[in-house]
Parts: C-alpha cells; sequence; structure tokens
C-alpha cells in the first residue's frame, strides 16, 4: 500500500484547488462586471486594465472593451479593440475602435478603422454603424442615414440609435436627430455619444442653455472626450461667453492637434471674442481693430474675414463690409456664414431683394438645419413675392425643434397673406403676436388677414390697433377708414 506523505496530500489538495483558481483568473470579465454592479468602478478599471495588458484572446479583450468603453476609458478600451480585432468578430472590434478613436479626436483613424470593419465584414450592423459615422463627418447625410438604419435594424445596440442621430443631423433633420438621440438616452443614460450629440442638437437649434448641463456631465465622466470640449466651447459662444470658451477650445486642440474643427475653432473663438465687443458701446470700436489684427496674422481666415464684415454692419460701414465678404468668399465660395451675410447684407440693408435669394439659398443649401439662414432666406423669398416657396421655408423654421421666435411667424403670416391663405395667415400671425406681444407690423398684417376674411369687425379691432401703435401706411388706414365709416368689405 502507497503511503501518504504529507508532500502528496499537499499536492492532491493543490490540484483540486487549481481548477477554481484557474477558473476564477480565467474570468475577469464576470468579475469586472460583478465589481462594477457592486459600486466598486475603481476595481473593475484596475482589473480590467490588467487584462487588456496581459494581450488574452481576442474574445476576452473584446469584453473588456466594452465594459471599458461604458466606463468612458476610451485609451485601454481602444487597446482592447485593437486585440480584439485579431479575432472571429473583427467587424466589431474596429467598428467599437471607430467609435472610441472619435470620442477622442483622432479622425483621421476613426476613418480608417471604418473602412476595416467593413472590409472585415461588409453585411455587419457594426460595420454598417462605424461607416455611417464617418460618412456622416463628411458631410454626406443620405449615405450615413442608410447606413444608420442598417445599423439599428441589425445588432449594434445603443450606438445604432446614436449614430442615427448623428446621421440626421448630417441630413439637416434635427427633430429626427433629437429624437434618435433621445431614445438611446432612453435606454443608456450615460452614453457620452448620445449626451454630446443631444447637446449639439439643442445648440443648433436655440437651446444652448440646456445643452451645458449635458456637456458638463460628459467632460465630468470622460475628460479626454474632444466633441465634448468643441461643443462646450459652441455652446458658450452661443450663449455669449466667448471668454470661458477659450478654454475649452484650447484645451481640444492640445488632445486633438491633427483634428483640422478643433484647430479651426480656436479662431472661430477669438473672432467671437472680437464681436463680443459689439454689445457693449463703450468697447464696439474695439472689434474691428481686434479682427484686422487677426487677419494681419492669418489672412487667409474665412471666418476671421467673415467677423470682419459683422462687425463693419454693426458700425453700417457697408462698403467695407461687402469688401470683407468678397474677400471670405474668395477664400471659400461655399462658405454658409459667408453666404447668409452676403445675404443679409443685401436683404435688409440695401433693399436688393432679389440679390439676396441667391446667397441666402445658398447658405440654406450649405446648413440645412440652420434656422436663421433659413428665416432669412423666406423672408428674402416673400420680398420677391415667391409665396408658396416662402411659405415652404418658413414652415420648416417654425416647425424646428424648440423655435420660440416672432419673426419666421410674422414672415410666414405675411407670405400667406400674399398668397390669399387667409385663414392660415391668422393663425401665424397670431401666434407671432403671442410670443412678441403688441407689435405695430403683426397687428397690421392680422388687420389684411380678416379683410381678405371679410371679417369686418376682427379687421377693425387689428387694424385699428396698429394705427395706436403707429402703423402709418396710407393704403391698410384708407381702408380701416372706410370700414370704420359703415362700408361693407367686398
Amino acid at each position: 500500500m502507497k503511503r501518504v506523505t504529507l508532500s502528496s496530500l499537499g499536492a492532491a489538495l493543490l490540484l483540486l484547488v487549481q481548477p477554481a483558481a484557474a477558473q476564477e483568473a480565467a474570468d475577469p470579465i464576470a468579475d469586472a462586471k460583478a465589481r462594477i454592479e457592486a459600486g466598486d468602478t475603481a476595481g473593475a478599471v484596475t482589473l480590467l486594465q490588467k487584462t487588456v495588458g496581459d494581450s488574452g484572446s481576442a474574445g476576452i479583450q473584446l469584453e473588456a472593451g466594452r465594459l471599458l468603453a461604458e466606463l468612458n476609458e476610451l485609451d485601454l478600451a481602444m487597446d482592447a479593440f485593437k486585440v480584439a480585432a485579431t479575432g472571429g468578430d473583427a467587424a466589431e472590434a474596429h467598428a467599437r475602435l471607430s467609435l472610441a478613436q472619435e470620442l477622442r479626436g483622432m479622425l483621421a483613424e476613426a476613418d480608417a478603422s471604418a473602412e476595416a470593419a467593413l472590409a472585415a465584414d461588409p453585411e455587419s450592423a457594426w460595420a454598417a454603424l462605424a461607416a455611417s459615422q464617418a460618412k456622416a463627418r463628411a458631410g454626406d447625410g443620405d449615405e450615413a442615414l442608410a447606413l444608420a438604419q442598417k445599423a439599428v435594424a441589425g445588432e449594434a445596440g445603443v450606438a445604432a440609435r446614436t449614430a442615427l442621430g448623428r446621421a440626421h443631423e448630417a441630413g439637416g433633420d434635427l427633430a429626427a436627430a433629437e429624437e434618435a438621440y433621445a431614445a438611446a438616452l432612453e435606454a443608456a443614460p450615460g452614453d457620452l455619444a448620445a449626451k454630446i450629440g443631444m447637446a449639439r442638437v439643442l445648440r443648433r437649434t436655440g437651446r444652448a442653455a440646456e445643452a451645458e448641463p449635458l456637456l458638463v456631465e460628459a467632460l465630468a465622466a470622460a475628460p479626454g472626450a474632444v466633441p465634448a470640449y468643441k461643443e462646450a466651447a459652441r455652446v458658450k459662444i452661443a450663449l455669449g461667453r466667448p471668454m470661458e470658451a477659450l478654454g475649452d477650445a484650447a484645451t481640444a486642440a492640445v488632445l486633438a492637434p491633427e483634428d483640422p474643427d478643433a484647430l479651426a475653432l480656436q479662431k472661430e473663438v477669438t473672432v467671437a471674442r472680437a464681436l463680443s465687443y459689439l454689445s457693449d458701446p463703450n468697447q464696439a470700436g474695439l472689434a474691428i481693430p481686434d479682427l484686422q489684427a487677426l487677419i494681419a496674422q492669418d489672412p487667409d481666415s474665412v471666418v476671421a474675414h467673415v467677423g470682419l464684415a459683422q462687425a463693419y454692419i454693426s458700425e453700417r460701414q457697408l462698403d467695407e463690409a461687402q469688401t470683407a465678404l468678397d474677400k471670405a468668399l474668395s477664400l471659400d465660395p461655399e462658405n454658409p456664414e459667408a453666404l447668409y451675410w452676403q445675404g443679409h447684407l443685401r436683404l435688409a440693408l440695401r433693399d436688393d431683394f432679389a440679390g439676396a435669394v441667391e446667397p441666402l439659398g445658398k447658405a440654406v443649401a450649405g446648413d440645412p438645419a440652420n434656422v436663421k439662414y433659413r428665416t432669412e432666406y423666406g423672408l428674402a423669398l416673400k420680398q420677391v413675392q415667391q409665396f408658396p416657396e416662402a411659405i415652404a421655408e418658413l414652415e420648416r423654421v417654425t416647425e424646428s425643434p424648440g423655435y420660440e421666435k416672432a419673426d419666421a411667424w410674422m414672415f410666414l403670416g405675411e407670405a400667406q397673406v400674399g398668397a390669399q391663405r387667409y385663414k392660415g395667415a391668422v393663425a401665424s400671425l397670431s401666434k407671432a403676436a403671442e410670443i412678441a406681444g403688441e407689435v405695430a407690423r403683426i397687428e397690421a398684417m392680422l388687420g389684411w388677414a380678416y379683410f381678405g376674411l371679410k371679417d369686418a369687425e376682427n379687421f377693425k379691432k387689428h387694424a385699428g390697433k396698429a394705427r395706436d401703435l403707429g402703423y402709418d401706411e396710407a393704403t391698410l388706414l384708407q381702408y380701416l377708414k372706410r370700414v370704420e365709416g359703415g362700408e361693407a368689405i367686398k
């Protein structure tokens, strides 16, 4: 009979213990998930960092990368996805790598990873998702949308909803973009890309104050997220705080030195800072020399030339403004902001209504979701009596998410009066009056709308109010006098 020694017993016990220990070591993902569930996020990150450093199997690396991305540990997630891309789920790994690279401001690398995802599996929902994001970054809304819809139909999860929102943004449909981002955030409230996308839509639809808290949350969760810094700077510009925007723009440029948008943003903020002087009569004179100095440093800066034109317009130096716009458009003939100010100069300051239509139309084509551009384009179309086209443009504005200004409602009502759509005009002008209060021009147009409906009482009410507010257009006052005298509207 074989003797059982202490050493042989220890070896036997070791054999019994080894399978459990090996199993525990082989399942770091389950351990990390348990730690996350228990609230030990730091412990989970440490464990996952070790897992990524050990360069385990591609499958484990993909799972580690997924968790790290959810925890906004973007650099570690990228390392994991690079290893995972050598395995069987290469399309998903490359696609997830692309998404993380975009959030880190590595746009050229993100595009390359999206192409690699498609090469690995052209039919993959994840490959479609990454390709959609790349197309959206390039401004190709139609292709981005088709690819995002494919990703949504597949199994790409919350990220597909975010890609759908980005595709709608690229196509200029901000209402649909907001809906998609909201769906993504409902499913995953902490999703970084969806949060930044929603903030961008809120800013672009005039709700920058609502966007700012989302960006504060995003940057607290992921201090390396370049798009969040860029959007934070633009939100602060929109809120009239360009000095605060300087830091965010500078951080974005440091984190992503090869991102052309991050570099351009610094000039954008500098111009916004100079233009902020215009709001203070005591400092307004500083804007023009500041912008001239910026142009002296960078003669080919389109944004600086457009800013200089704005400063000249505020000072009613219209010839100088035109010269600045001519220079901007010579540098970039399709620049939407330069085209907008070209149209504005002709429409509002030179009464060249026909001459304003073309540049404003091009501005809208270059940035279809821009409410400011569409409002002025609709006004120009109304002024040249292209009433159906004006109505279509202005209805797009009034139907925009969060639109709360009186301007487009008033212009829409005026175009509807011109097109003899009097009931619609009453509704639009009443909405304008609800927002703006008693305004002579709105009351006068309400008077004409009721005149068209042969409603004498409401005609007298609104035309009379316009007269009381100082409206002095002779034709309206003549008709008002006759109707007040008892003459019927025929």
